[in-house]
């Protein structure tokens, strides 16, 4: 056993995992939160639909009245459970509710899953493109009036918003779910990153008046990664029902759900007294920073702590060692940005090593400096999104690709939001934007799919 033990590449690589995770998902590794009948899942309930079990996919018994329970905490009409994250959850909505070589409007910094649906169903995109902030070089808050003014030119009957996006920035969705229902668009609200809401005593789109409001439990819950819920208000499910079961695998596990529920009931208890112990130390430490932060922004959700070090008179070397040196591993860093994400967990989790990070930061404040960030291109559309695929492709490195269609989308990942779409030109502006958030190297070492002109 030992033997077998000792050859298991992704055990040994994994074990001695030993850092401060504030990153995804929810739950942060901490064991203590788990009774012996979660941790030791495997193998026992690892069991599959029988006639003594449930049927994920047509639940008529324990898992019917677990969405039953759902339903009335979330106050909506029809919910699925996904293990298969937001992604199936999303694409499966759009799936279900747009019409064939239709079209789809989504915000400009939406998830690749969603491009990549449009693509298979060879949907249009039009796009909304939201505020920008260039102290933080992140898409912030959708103006009303533009919102307005999409839903009248678009075709599509659909409208897909991101709120909190990847970056915490919440939309106004009561006055869009206004808005969408006067042209008669189905609005559906993308609040992955906003799953713990309900278990913090805030609104979820679906109380502001989403039709839909898909959310990941992963992310910011104590829930298992690939664990997804969508919450639906519409007359009639049958349509989206039908398409969520075709696009979910046909064996989904028990260990997963049970774990999922788990994570929910434990969200219920005890959310809203970790979710404030969270926001009272957070606030602590993002004071003295304020500024250089995402939680200067007005409606921002402050679980995920966006920081400008490069205002900050920090380099990507300097951060990373100081990283290295308090074991910390943040949700994502760019040239000049990092992003911690936090959950309710990170309340039971070692904060004073985070304080003496920021401590380090902060005390180096006399080196201030101020640069903006560009502008996010918005590269000129030549052909539809799925028309790529009729014409030959040919690679480049992104650093000479000015100029060219793109043929595979540019979607630096994280936040896995696209910079340039299949079927735009890469120019000039863009890669300019690429290296500037990247670092050069990106656009040097990074080859891209391109239209052949031979």
């Amino acid at each position: 056993m030992q033997e077998i033990l000792n050859n298991l590449k992704i055990l040994n690589s994994l074990k001695n995992y030993n850092y401060q995770r504030l990153h995804m998902p929810g739950h942060k590794g901490i064991e203590e939160i788990f009774p012996d009948s979660i941790k030791n899942a495997y193998p026992y309930f690892d069991v599959t639909e029988t006639i003594y079990t449930d049927d994920l996919l047509n639940p008529s018994g324990f898992i019917k009245e677990f969405l039953e329970d759902i339903n009335d905490f979330f106050g909506s009409g029809y919910s699925f459970l996904s293990l298969q994250g937001s992604t199936h959850l999303l694409q499966s909505c759009i799936a279900a509710l747009s019409k064939p070589f239709g079209s789809i409007l989504i915000n400009r910094d939406a998830h690749r899953s969603i491009y990549s649906i449009a693509k298979i169903l060879k949907l249009d995109i039009d796009y909304i493109f939201p505020q920008y902030d260039s102290r933080l070089g992140i898409y912030t808050y959708i103006n009303a009036e533009e919102f307005e003014k999409s839903l009248r030119e678009t075709k599509s009957e659909i409208v897909i918003i991101t709120s909190p996006s990847y970056y915490g920035v919440n939309q106004d969705i009561k006055t869009f779910a206004k808005l969408s229902k006067r042209y008669n668009k189905k609005l559906i609200v993308d609040q992955a990153h906003g799953g713990y809401y309900k278990f913090a005593g805030k609104q979820t789109a679906l109380d502001e008046g989403a039709d839909i409001c898909i959310v990941s439990l992963h992310k910011t819950l104590p829930c298992p990664n690939q664990s997804a819920l969508l919450l639906s208000n519409l007359n009639d499910n049958r349509r989206l029902s039908e398409i969520l079961v075709s696009l979910h695998t046909s064996s989904p596990s028990f260990v997963l759900l049970m774990w999922s529920e788990y994570g929910i009931e434990f969200s219920k208890r005890f959310g809203k007294r970790l979710y404030h112990d969270v926001l009272r130390m957070l606030d602590e430490i993002s004071l003295p920073v304020l500024i250089y932060t995402n939680h200067r922004l007005r409606n921002v959700d402050k679980l995920k702590l966006l920081l400008n070090f490069r205002d900050l008179g920090f380099g990507l070397e300097d951060i990373k060692a100081l990283l290295s040196k308090y074991s910390i591993v943040p949700e994502s860093i760019d040239a000049g940005r990092i992003l911690f994400y936090f959950s309710f967990m990170d309340s039971l989790s070692n904060f004073e090593n985070l304080k003496s990070f920021f401590y380090d930061i902060i005390s180096k404040k006399d080196k201030l400096k101020e640069e903006t960030f560009s502008l996010p291109p918005r590269p000129k559309k030549v052909l539809k999104i799925y028309e790529v695929d009729e014409y030959k492709k040919t690679k480049l490195k992104l650093k000479d690709a000015a100029g060219r269609v793109c043929a595979k989308a540019i979607v630096p990942y994280t936040p896995g939001c696209p910079v340039v779409v299949e079927g735009e030109v890469i120019d000039k502006d863009a890669i300019e934007y690429l290296a500037a958030i990247f670092g050069n190297h990106f656009i040097e070492e990074n080859e891209v799919d391109v239209i052949d002109e031979r």
